[in-house]
Order: C-alpha cells, then structure tokens, then sequence
C-alpha cells in the first residue's frame, strides 16, 4: 500500500503505518485533507489483495453418491461434518474392536498365569502344536485365540509374567 502511495497509483493516501503487535495485525491509513475514502478504499481494492473474488465449483456428490448435485456453502459445510462425523464412528468402533480382542487375549494369558505348571505340563505332554492348542481349549475353557496367544508366547516371559506376579502379591501382602 505504501509503495503504490509513493508511486501514485493511488490517489489520497498521505501515510501508511504498520501498527501490528503481538495481539495482531493492525494497519492504519493516514488520508490526504481532500480525499475520498470511498475512492481510496475501492482503488485499495482493485490494486492490492484486500479484497479477492475465487470461484467455486460446489458439486458433490452426497446421500449414497448417486447423483452430483450443487450445493449451498451451508448444505456443504453440513456435509463434511457429517462425514467427520462417520470417519470418527468407524474409527472407534475399530479402535473399540481392536482393544476386545487384546482384552479377550489377555483374559487367556491371565489363565495361563493362574495355572502356569498345569499349562507348561499339558505343553509338553503334546505331541504336535495341534494338539497342544486343542488340550488348552479343553482343559483350561480358553478360545482358539487365546491358546494360540499362548502357544506363541515364550516360556520365559511367562515365567517373567509370574515373578512379577508374585512380587506384587509380596508387595502387597507386607503392607
């Protein structure tokens, strides 16, 4: 704005001060004694990015997506939040789904810890991985699931499991 005063370009305009803090951005035009705002303020416009026109092509497809249709901004904006909305419901009934299935997981694992000699010996009187998991289902009511969680988790860390198991119930029983 200052540059296009001091090149004439437009006409009124006696100073221009930059007046921006931290609280936010302040400009202040200083006009000529004879000058016309309404004149200085539409050459503003037309010679600086005070005012911008864009268009917009509003068509979108919604309900189902059957058939594109143009849209106000309002029915646009009431769109999208709808569609956040759905993104957000799928997104946790997932993370929901996800965190059932570890719980249910760790339901097994707690049953091996509660029975950890039993599990170990019934491991090692199986034959074949097949049987194993097939003998935990039986003996012990866990789902295929959790006797496979099991079959795959190393002995040492069940054995890790329990030492921190039982410093607990120390820790707990001393207090």
């Amino acid at each position: 704005m200052a540059e296009l005063a001091k090149e004439r370009k437009i006409e009124g305009i006696r100073d221009v001060r930059d007046e921006s803090d931290r609280s936010g951005m302040r400009l202040v035009v200083i006009l000529k004694q004879d000058a016309q705002p309404k004149k200085v303020l539409n050459a503003l416009y037309k010679h600086t990015q005070m005012q911008t026109t864009f268009g917009v092509n509003m068509l979108s497809l919604v309900e189902g997506g059957t058939q594109p249709r143009v849209l106000t901004l309002k029915r646009a904006m009431q769109e999208y939040v709808e569609h956040r909305r759905e993104v957000i419901r799928r997104r946790t009934e997932f993370d929901l789904e996800k965190a059932r299935e570890r719980a249910h997981i760790l339901e097994g694992l707690k049953i091996a810890l509660d029975n950890i000699d039993e599990i170990i010996r019934t491991i090692r009187e199986s034959r074949t991985a097949e049987s194993a998991r097939n003998n935990l289902i039986r003996n012990f009511s866990l789902s295929e699931r959790q006797s496979q969680a099991i079959l795959d988790m190393q002995l040492r860390r069940l054995a890790a499991l329990e030492r921190k198991r039982s410093k607990t119930s120390i820790a707990r029983s001393s207090s």
